[in-house]
């Protein structure tokens, strides 16, 4: 399982919000990605709109949409590989 953290940081300097993760079952090349916002997110208004963005860049970067996520050159979104979570939890 291979998994991208997308995190959109709205100005130079401030902390970044975690959008979402886009987990992958298989290799990233054999399967599209699986989009799963983050709780955090859910509590916030407009979380729609960061969810429609975060979905418009995965379908705009296929099909190897995994490798250049991470390559994406933005101000304002970052896609970082990130450990899977565990059932319980624990990465």
């Amino acid at each position: 399982m291979r998994v991208l953290e997308a995190r959109f940081q709205p100005r130079l300097g401030s902390p970044f919000l975690i959008v979402a993760h886009l987990v992958w079952p298989e290799r990233p090349t054999d399967a599209p990605a699986v989009v799963q916002p983050a709780p955090s997110l859910m509590l916030r208004a407009g979380a729609g709109t960061f969810l429609s963005k975060v979905e418009y860049l995965v379908r705009a970067t296929a099909p190897d949409c995994f490798h250049r996520l991470q390559c994406l050159r933005s101000r304002f979104w970052s896609f970082v590989e990130v450990a899977p979570a565990m059932p319980n939890g624990i990465h």
